[in-house]
């Protein structure tokens, strides 16, 4: 009997050593911080994936409006091949071809009409450029305006001596812009084109 008291005795002292309450509180700490570590690492996952979407979004309606903006150039390029007699120029673009600098109020401000705040705006360019036609699934139709660089009528080598007649060739430049999907994403695009006329 006396060796069995002895023994429960033993058993009893082992569950109250020192230290046992520590471990306890050490592991419920240790796994706070691993769950502080693992929530910190998901919010920055979601925030770089939010970050790359808005990025991968703002990409492709800058392609939408660099796409507009190519699709009114060649608009306006169409238009010039179609036209067989000289267009008229003049200084409000009702003739679709601008006179040179009409655009441009202030010409001594060192800015090109196309750098100038005001003609940047979707209501000028609705007022003052013609509108392609055809092209869905933007903010507003892509545009172009066209003016009358320069006219050539002379140096032309090819045709002395053969009764051919000069051909007056004309400068144009061309100035484009397109929207993306959202009015955010805006795209100007210019080209000069040479056409020759009677």
């Amino acid at each position: 009997m006396i060796g069995i008291h002895a023994t429960r005795h033993r058993m009893h002292s082992r569950s109250n050593l020192p230290g046992r309450g520590a471990q306890r509180g050490a592991i419920l700490i240790f796994c706070l911080v691993f769950l502080l570590v693992l929530t910190t690492m998901g919010v920055a996952s979601m925030e770089s994936t939010v970050l790359e979407e808005r990025m991968a979004g703002n990409m492709q309606d800058h392609n939408a409006a660099f796409q507009a903006a190519e699709s009114s150039l060649q608009a306006a390029e169409s238009w010039l091949i179609g036209q067989t007699l000289w267009p008229a120029t003049s200084s409000d673009g009702s003739t679709t071809v601008w006179e040179l600098n009409a655009i441009d109020p202030d010409d001594g401000d060192a800015l090109h009409w196309w750098e100038d705040a005001d003609r940047q705006t979707s209501a000028w360019w609705e007022s003052n450029a013609e509108a392609v036609a055809g092209v869905d699934g933007l903010a507003s139709a892509p545009r172009y305006t066209v003016e009358e660089l320069a006219d050539i009528n002379a140096g032309q080598s090819l045709a002395i001596g053969t009764g051919v007649q000069n051909r007056v060739r004309v400068f144009h430049r061309i100035t484009a812009r397109g929207v993306g999907t959202s009015n955010s994403a805006v795209v100007r695009l210019q080209s000069t084109y040479v056409k020759a006329y009677e």
